[in-house]
């Protein structure tokens, strides 16, 4: 059985933050991402590699000031995942929009090297952005496309509501496409109905290149969640985006919910990945198996003798006990609080109400193992030799 890869997309609007900090050093922020294998923070607002424990970083030149009275950098992507893929990820190509890395077949359950783009691209009417933005990632993708299987993700601050992303068979009178990785893709859903240039741009890009967007239409975002989310209202911009090949493979995509530490939702893939070489054991860990409570029987008489329990002498002093008892304010002690509490209801659960009992199933012993059986067997088979 083939282990999972995780891969995903963060605008943190701003790794440092006037009153968050070093969002890299926010406790929030490393419980988000610490599960991750890969994850592209865009918008990084910095030109410095900071990195978390456990992770290796590599980041992209941001974009320049337009004018010295500008308050802050723009753009800017990063590149974190785990030291053990340290020499399995590989820069390919870097500008102030992407950031192109690839991942080698051997730690992938296939045999062609995977190419990642992280991308930022800035609104439209942004000073920042170049009209050839999108020219130069489509040939970027038809150059990867060559050497590999492709997946793009990210901020592309295009809004595509439901619009195909593929060229549609439907009242066409061409041949169609019989290839092995030829499919019609699900339909697309999208929370959000609007359609911008940039997102005109990138369903061209997709038809052009055979991308399929995985929003709206993977199992965890069936519905195409909102990625950004402010005060004017929620959009659909951050996107990831695979070649169709990649797309039948991959089955699950989320978006989750968004937090303090930015406008933007982080987005999650998995890809399969081979097992560890170094593991011996190939059988699947069998979960821990819990006893289900004790069941009581609540009936007319049970409210009065169960409050009676509880007010008795010995009930009492063990609730004293527990109440002047010094319990830190830690996630032990509310566990051990609640443990002690729970046996103190349980213990006069018990010697004031009725246990409900389970009904087990008599066992059913195997007939093939009765002397009559074999006895009834031998007089079938005399009597079918004889007639």
């Amino acid at each position: 059985m083939h282990s999972r890869l995780s891969i995903s997309a963060w605008n943190i609007h701003g790794l440092k933050h006037k009153t968050l900090g070093d969002k890299l050093s926010n406790i929030d922020f490393i419980e988000n991402v610490k599960d991750l294998d890969l994850i592209f923070l865009t918008e990084t607002w910095s030109n410095e590699i900071n990195s978390i424990p456990g992770f290796v970083t590599l980041s992209t030149i941001t974009a320049t000031r337009k004018s010295n009275s500008a308050c802050r950098l723009s753009g800017g992507i990063s590149l974190l995942f785990k030291k053990e893929f340290e020499n399995a990820i590989f820069i390919e190509k870097q500008t102030k929009n992407f950031l192109w890395c690839r991942i080698d077949n051997t730690i992938l359950n296939s045999t062609k090297n995977l190419f990642i783009c992280g991308v930022y691209i800035p609104p439209e009417r942004s000073s920042y952005f170049d009209e050839d933005i999108f020219h130069n990632l489509e040939n970027d993708v038809v150059y990867f496309s060559k050497k590999g299987n492709v997946m793009l993700l990210g901020d592309f601050n295009a809004r595509t509501s439901k619009l195909e992303d593929f060229v549609s068979k439907e009242g066409n009178t061409f041949i169609n496409d019989i290839t092995e990785t030829s499919f019609e893709p699900k339909t697309r859903d999208n929370f959000d109905s609007c359609v911008n240039n940039h997102g005109k741009s990138l369903i061209e890009i997709c038809k052009n290149c055979n991308l399929r967007i995985l929003n709206g239409r993977t199992l965890g975002d069936s519905f195409g969640k909102p990625t950004f989310h402010n005060k004017d209202g929620t959009s659909v911009v951050d996107y990831i985006i695979c070649d169709q090949e990649l797309t039948q493979t991959i089955k699950n995509f989320v978006v989750k919910p968004p937090t303090y530490l930015s406008d933007y939702s982080q987005i999650v893939t998995w890809i399969n990945k081979t097992s560890p070489q170094n593991s011996t054991n190939h059988t699947t860990p069998s979960s821990k198996v819990y006893r289900l409570p004790l069941q009581f029987v609540w009936d007319n008489d049970a409210m009065n003798s169960f409050t009676a329990c509880l007010k008795s002498p010995q009930s009492q002093q063990k609730l004293e006990r527990l109440i002047n008892h010094h319990i830190p304010t830690s996630k032990d002690g509310v566990n051990t609080l609640a443990s002690e509490m729970e046996e103190i209801i349980l213990h006069a659960a018990r010697k004031s109400l009725k246990i409900k009992k389970t009904k087990f199933r008599n066992k059913i012993n195997n007939v093939c193992n009765k002397k009559w059986f074999e006895c009834r067997l031998t007089r079938m088979s005399t009597n079918k030799t004889f007639s």
